[in-house]
């Protein structure tokens, strides 16, 4: 005796997402395997310490007070929702490339206005947070070239308590 045709109907179907769906783990599981495999990248290059001009720092701290300080604060201690960018700011940034501190300032910033200001006045702003944030100034400009940027990181902080090993199940302490 023939399926009823209603039942047919279903049983293509069902036999259609089936075989849909093991091409779909096939897939998956290709995947996964791809990138569980081990890669051989390049090393990347070594990081250097980021090197700014004083000029730029100074011009960087004009742009930060008509462009930033309403938000961040004149002294970078945050204001109104904003972060402030010591602290807890350069901790997060801590060992960063710079090219990705400079493509979020220059696609995020000004919150108002993202993206409407000049790269070389992103590149001042950066020198004079790195500045702000206790990094020495120096003869060599903070290039605008982003390959250069993503060679140099922001340094990590130097303020910061050493953190003491803990017991197993207690939080670490801070001297």
């Amino acid at each position: 005796m023939a399926p009823h045709p209603i039942f047919a109907k279903q049983a293509q179907k069902a036999k259609g997402f089936c075989t849909a769906l093991l091409a779909i783990t096939a897939l998956v599981a290709t995947t996964h395997a791809a990138l569980a495999a081990p890669r051989h990248a390049p090393a990347p290059a070594p990081a250097t310490a980021p090197s700014f001009t004083a000029e730029q720092a100074d011009h960087g701290a004009q742009i930060y007070a008509g462009t930033c300080a309403m938000c961040h604060g004149a002294a970078l201690e945050g204001a109104h929702d904003m972060p402030p960018l010591r602290g807890l700011f350069v901790a997060r940034w801590a060992n960063t490339p710079l090219n990705k501190l400079y493509a979020y300032i220059t696609h995020a910033m000004p919150l108002m206005a993202p993206g409407t200001l000049p790269p070389q006045d992103n590149i001042d702003i950066m020198a004079f947070l790195l500045r702000e944030n206790g990094t020495e100034p120096g003869h060599t400009p903070l290039p605008a070239d982003e390959n250069r940027l993503a060679q140099m990181v922001f340094p990590a902080p130097n303020a910061l308590p050493p953190v003491k090993a803990a017991p197993p199940g207690k939080a670490p302490r801070t001297r």
